[in-house]
């Protein structure tokens, strides 16, 4: 692996999961890799504000279960499907091994950390309500951690571990080959999980696992269309996944179409698009997407606090834009402590 094809895939790390490039050790470069490393970076750039959009779209519901006008529902299958895209070129670009040490190095502790303060939160606040403690904690919290958000985490390691081994197992097979596969399996694991979620009471974290689920497959074929650096199949994901998209909202206005295939099927024509149009970066999206890892941990303490202070009620788009920046201003100060590895 070439100097720049390392400090991309960092970078590319960073971008996926919220955290800064320079936690890695530096690599030196010289100037044509230089060079490189901002080709990379602007080739992430419509990328990194689908990402932004994404996060923001689940802060506003987490904040208010309700959904934006426009985006609704689109952020949490967008944001799951870019992880895993990341999660397959990383782990060829890494190395299975260093990517996978990476991915629990970044993961697990933080993970630990947050559960561990998000169960002081329930503590303190069950026993000022003078109600059951132990009523508030589940064997289910393994995967599921101690709050209701942190179940992305584990999930997130999983699809690392799904990803990385599938990768491996599966290098020297046709880039063509395994993305419409897996785009097939994707999609019958949608079908599948959205008709179990239709039909059965599901329950936290199970519910949330079984919805993420399609997007270990699904992201995992646009990882391949990525690796493959061929332009004619990527511009046929996006064909063949805006037709999708489109015949599942159109079929949703005369039939009982589940939304979560709805969401699937727009979310991944979005995020191929996405690909396929690299766009121009600009230091808005540059300086928040890194932090957007820190902003999903971090936001539900800023409701809380919000809520504890008594303030106004707000409309669903200026809590979110409070909460959202609220937790990018705590990521921003954790940063400049010793817990900056937390964020």
């Amino acid at each position: 692996m070439s100097s720049g094809e390392v400090v991309e895939a960092r970078r590319e790390e960073a971008s996926t999961h919220g955290m800064p490039v320079d936690t890695a050790p530096p690599v030196l470069l010289p100037e044509t890799k230089v060079a490189e490393r901002r080709s990379g970076s602007q080739r992430l750039a419509n990328v990194e504000r689908l990402r932004l959009v994404a996060m923001f779209e689940i802060v506003a519901f987490h904040v208010s279960e309700h959904r934006l006008p426009i985006i609704a529902g689109l952020g949490l299958p967008s944001f799951l499907l870019l992880n895993n895209a990341f999660n397959c070129t990383l782990s060829e670009r890494m190395g299975t091994r260093a990517f996978l040490r990476t991915k629990v190095s970044k993961l697990l502790v933080p993970w630990l950390v947050w559960s561990a303060l998000y169960a002081l939160v329930i503590v303190l606040e069950k026993l000022r309500h003078h109600e059951s403690v132990a009523e508030a904690f589940s064997p289910w919290m393994i995967v599921g951690g101690t709050y209701v958000h942190l179940w992305f985490v584990p999930f997130a390691l999983a699809g690392g571990l799904f990803a990385a081994g599938l990768q491996a197992r599966t290098r020297q097979a046709s880039a063509g080959l395994m993305t419409v596969l897996m785009l097939l399996l994707g999609a019958a694991v949608v079908t599948g999980c959205a008709w179990v979620l239709g039909h059965r009471q599901v329950e936290w974290p199970a519910l949330q696992w079984l919805f993420a689920l399609p997007s270990s497959l699904l992201g995992f074929a646009l990882g391949r269309t990525i690796l493959a650096a061929d332009r004619k199949l990527l511009l046929s994901v996006v064909v063949a996944t805006s037709l999708v998209a489109v015949a599942c909202q159109v079929l949703a206005v005369y039939e009982d179409v589940p939304p979560m295939v709805t969401r699937y099927a727009s979310s991944l024509a979005l995020v191929a698009l996405a690909f396929l149009w690299p766009g121009r970066p600009d230091r808005f999206s540059q300086r928040l997407t890194p932090l957007l890892f820190g902003v999903y941990l971090t936001h539900p303490l800023i409701v809380r606090t919000y809520m504890a202070l008594h303030l106004p009620s707000l409309s669903v788009f200026p809590l979110a834009l409070l909460v959202f920046f609220g937790a990018v201003l705590l990521v921003v100060v954790l940063r400049r402590t010793p817990l900056r590895s937390l964020v």
